[in-house]
């Protein structure tokens, strides 16, 4: 269970922290080199349907955050059950704390990388 936990927490940092890095406009040097008239130049990033407000990386972002916390809102009730179950165990105490530990951080992870990215993609307007 502490391994997919593990997993879990790894999982998730890596996929909703990766596309606020990639969340720059890699076609800004050409613009301004001579390219300005170009259909690429000239979309405003507030009608971008890759990173606009309601853009495709807004949308895939939020979807696998929702997926996220939901398993992470399912590991803190496993741990809650686990902690019953415990029976005053010290190891089975351990453990069960150690999973909602884990849970928690892993929730606080996903809040965190949904606010960067969205902060990173009001600033590419």
């Amino acid at each position: 269970m502490r391994k997919l936990l593990i997993l879990l927490s790894l999982l998730s940092t890596l996929l909703i922290s990766a596309p606020a890095t990639d969340a720059s406009n890699p076609f800004g040097q050409a613009c301004k080199a001579g390219g300005a008239g170009s259909t690429v130049c000239t979309t405003n990033g507030a009608n971008d349907p890759v990173s606009g407000p309601n853009g495709l990386l807004k949308k895939i972002t939020l979807i696998i955050a929702t997926v996220a916390g939901i398993a992470a809102v399912i590991i803190i009730i496993i741990s809650g059950f686990e902690f019953m179950r415990a029976e005053g165990d010290p190891q089975k105490i351990a453990h069960a704390r150690s999973m909602l530990l884990g849970s928690v951080i892993g929730l606080v992870i996903i809040v965190l990388a949904q606010a960067i990215l969205t902060f990173v993609l009001s600033r590419l307007k």
